[in-house]
């Protein structure tokens, strides 16, 4: 196992980054406790709260502006659920961030997979060495109440200890979660959120108002809105707007719809209120996550989510999009065989994604922590439906970032029964853009799906300076697919291969009606061991 990582007092840079993504995948080939030994507790506080640090002077809606010149791209990334391994696939084909490579990071980082807490670090990391470069953005699982159901924070007192230290990297992470901007605008172009479109805040009751309509929210009412403290309650005025952002869906029916999930959790809306927004707003298009397989497979009137992507919906004043980069999920379960994929912007419109589509890496052993937090109270072996647990939502119960009590019957190291969300702080938001400079160019034996303009790749010298940047994160990568193949071998199974990209456009999409098998598969996962040498600091 390797020694310990020093976190540097001063400035983090790329190199650091790199080094700490091997030591994560060491430390992920072994048992929970493993982590500590690579990233001692005081080490993980200190990433995470200069993180937030940052994220804290970030607004509420993210102004993203690409730096001119025809290599300059934005990649945004949906869902990745604790996927450690998938995480650097996307970092050695994507390429990492860079002057001309934004990666924006669409919430939904934890939970359900195995190594969240090393996702959120690494990307904490990342964050810290190339601020203008990398955005992280907030998912409804960044959030208390979510973390105590599908099994962060059972994930956090495992490798940390269930005392005082688990517990305060589990606050860390609460307050982190708390000020991760809702939503960015990429270009002045592209819209990217993690649920969907909001209800406009409610206006000030007067003896002659008549009752709220549905109204949407405009980008205006997004920017001025708070974060939505530890856990964004629609019950509570000030943070509905925020709810729905994290939790609404697209549906297939014109107009709005109320309670995208139960609770009156978001809202379900139709395509041609996407029109009016993006018409409104001056938009060309929308990127957003929040919805895998398992979700599609429930939903017979929407396209699934076998190839990470589907185009939802398609209006005169522009396109919905939803991307999924959490491969073959959930993780250690009946899983999906879905792809991953991540969307690719480019110039001159930063408004017409192309899809980068990938297979699972090969995933060592690890303990399910959201297998024992969902299935507290349900039949051994039952199904889990998500929308069943969250039937609760709207209501208040979720604990706060600082030590108070957890929802009602969580425990730190059985399942939880949770209300939420229902939050307790408030986060004001702020008035300053973030304008960024950076982009991202492809590797040219990537084959990527064509959804508008595609920038070339960088040739050369810079592209050559590219790979050697790439080495060691693609040497952590290789470790562990190594390390599992060998395994694999020995006891005659099967692991899924290297990550292979895909090429897949618009037209590749199965004409409307024409719903894809979506099978799932059993992943065993295999014990392995892999060692590597200390990290300098």
């Amino acid at each position: 196992m390797a020694g310990p990582v020093e976190v540097p007092l001063q400035v983090l840079d790329a190199d650091f980054a790199r080094q700490l993504a091997l030591a994560l995948t060491a430390a992920a080939a072994g048992p929970a406790d493993a982590l500590p030994e690579v990233l001692p507790q005081p080490a993980a506080l200190s990433l995470l709260r200069r993180c937030t640090r940052v994220l804290k002077g970030e607004p509420t809606l993210l102004r993203i502006a690409p730096p001119p010149g025809p290599h300059a791209e934005v990649v945004v990334i949906g869902d990745l659920h604790g996927q450690l391994h998938d995480l650097l696939t996307i970092i050695q084909k994507a390429g990492a961030p860079s002057e001309q490579r934004m990666l924006v990071f669409n919430g939904d980082l934890v939970d359900r997979g195995a190594w969240g807490l090393e996702l959120l670090l690494l990307l904490c990391a990342w964050k810290l060495a190339a601020p203008r470069s990398v955005f992280l953005l907030r998912g409804n699982h960044e959030s208390t109440y979510c973390s105590w159901v599908y099994g962060f924070r059972r994930e956090v007192l495992a490798k940390y200890g269930d005392g005082a230290q688990g517990e305060a990297v589990f606050a860390a992470c609460q307050v982190l979660f708390s000020h991760l901007p809702l939503a960015a605008v990429v270009a002045g172009s592209t819209l990217v959120v993690h649920g969907g479109l909001a209800r406009r805040p409610p206006r000030r009751a007067t003896r002659r108002s008549l009752p709220d309509e549905v109204a949407i929210a405009s980008l205006a009412d997004i920017a001025a809105s708070s974060k939505g403290g530890e856990d964004p309650d629609p019950a509570k005025p000030e943070q509905r707007l925020a709810a729905d952002l994290l939790w609404s869906d697209p549906g297939s029916e014109a107009g709005v719809q109320l309670g995208a999930r139960p609770g009156d959790v978001g809202i379900r809306f139709g395509p041609d209120v996407t029109e009016a927004f993006l018409r409104d707003n001056g938009l060309r298009c929308i990127l957003r996550g929040h919805e895998g397989p398992d979700s599609r497979v429930q939903r017979p009137d929407m396209q699934p989510m076998s190839g990470g992507w589907t185009l939802d919906h398609n209006t005169p004043a522009g396109k919905l999009y939803t991307v999924f980069s959490a491969p073959c999920y959930p993780q250690f379960r009946d899983s999906f065989t879905n792809l991953g994929a991540v969307a690719v912007l480019g110039p001159p419109g930063f408004n017409a994604p192309r899809f980068v589509q990938y297979e699972a890496a090969p995933r060592p052993q690890a303990t399910p922590y959201y297998l024992e937090t969902e299935d507290a109270g349900v039949d051994e072996g039952a199904e889990v439906d998500e929308d069943a647990e969250l039937e609760a939502a709207g209501t208040a119960g979720a604990a706060g970032a600082a030590g108070e009590a957890g929802p009602a019957g969580a425990t730190g190291t059985a399942g939880a029964t949770a209300e939420g969300p229902g939050g307790s702080s408030q986060e004001g938001s702020s008035s300053e853009e973030s304008d960024s400079q950076g982009g991202m160019g492809s590797e040219g034996s990537d084959r990527e799906a064509a959804g508008g303009n595609e920038a070339p790749p960088a040739a050369g010298q810079e592209q050559v300076q590219a790979d050697a940047q790439q080495a060691p994160i693609a040497e952590a990568s290789r470790l562990a697919a190594a390390a599992v193949a060998a395994a694999a071998a020995a006891a005659g199974e099967h692991v899924p291969g290297d990550s292979v990209l895909a090429e897949q456009s618009e037209e590749g999409q199965p004409e409307e009606g024409q719903q894809p098998a979506l099978k799932r598969l059993k992943l065993e996962p295999l014990a392995i061991s892999v060692e590597v040498g200390a990290v300098d600091d």
